[in-house]
């Protein structure tokens, strides 16, 4: 028997001179409040809302907020941008819809760069966080760089596919610090399993463009702006990112943070990801690992990653 959603409710706000759009959906309104912090850069949230819910479930047990971040999706509009200002944005639309839904504190799941921009703004204000989940956190861009080039021509050199090894090699040297070449990289990566096993880098874009299309908020209209909002981020923070290192930039958090990391990540690889965590001062911390998955846990191990923060939470109680 199908369920119907008792509350879903798109908006837009003003979150620090910028108009940014949230969906919030769930089953019981008085829910504690959960708020999705999306990848990118660039990459909007709302499209995604069907499904991660299908995959998750998250809005059986919590007030879920899908929120397109500034420049992305139907947030676009060109302003400025920078990593500080998204990590305060973060801080607005929490406080926002605490104060809407009349909640104490909210659950932050950030993903990639949403993870990263999820901990400075904890470490800005940890009071208004009940918990933050981390997915594929950034943790050191630098590192990761290297890494990335390192893993493809791995894989290049022992598959003997010259063509892929000259591809990486017009990226290796450069710096990453335009969309085209994120593209580039990111194709390569997501061919050779890096970013989400068992898929193509074609295979992920179009199920990204459906997800737009089949979205009642998006269509065509959406999809152009989705496209216009990924250039410009990207353009916009790529030099930023680029030098990005959370060893020194957040080295303390008073709210406990989890990350979850799949140990087939070769974008924010394994390793290092535990190296950040093991030196991280948190009131509370773990660190689950999921064997089977990429960058992208809550899709590959979507049950574990469910279950992971209902576990955790259900502690906390």
């Amino acid at each position: 028997m199908k369920h119907e959603r008792s509350f879903s409710h798109l908006g837009q706000i003003n979150i620090n001179d910028s108009r940014q759009w949230v969906l919030v959906r769930g089953k019981n309104i008085e829910a504690p409040l959960l708020i999705h912090v999306q990848a990118g850069p660039g990459l909007p949230m709302i499209p995604e809302a069907d499904q991660l819910e299908k995959k998750l479930h998250l809005e059986n047990n919590f007030l879920v907020a899908y929120w397109d971040q500034r420049g992305t999706g139907k947030s676009f509009a060109k302003s400025t941008i920078t990593l500080s200002q998204m990590a305060e944005d973060i801080l607005s639309c929490t406080r926002h819809l605490l104060k809407k839904y009349n909640k104490d504190k909210a659950i932050l799941v950030g993903y990639s760069i949403g993870a990263t921009l999820s901990l400075m703004a904890a470490a800005k204000d940890p009071g208004i966080f009940r918990a933050l989940f981390l997915a594929g956190t950034d943790v050191d861009i630098p590192y990761a760089n290297k890494y990335m080039l390192d893993f493809a021509m791995d894989n290049a050199v022992a598959a003997n596919n010259k063509k892929l090894t000259q591809k990486i090699d017009r990226l290796i040297g450069q710096p990453i610090i335009e969309a085209k070449l994120f593209r580039q990289r990111a194709m390569i990566l997501t061919d050779l399993g890096g970013i989400r096993v068992g898929h193509s880098y074609n295979s992920l874009l179009l199920g990204t463009v459906k997800n737009i299309l089949f979205s009642k908020f998006y269509g065509i209209g959406g999809l152009i702006k989705t496209i216009k909002g990924m250039e410009f981020c990207q353009n916009s923070l790529l030099q930023e990112l680029d030098s990005l290192d959370l060893f020194s930039k957040v080295t303390n958090v008073q709210v406990p943070v989890h990350f979850l990391q799949g140990k087939l990540d070769a974008v924010a690889p394994l390793s290092r990801g535990r190296e950040y965590y093991d030196q991280l001062q948190a009131v509370e911390k773990t660190f689950t690992v999921f064997e089977r998955s990429a960058h992208m846990p809550h899709y590959e191990e979507s049950e574990k990653f469910s279950a992971t923060i209902l576990s955790v939470l259900g502690k906390q109680h």
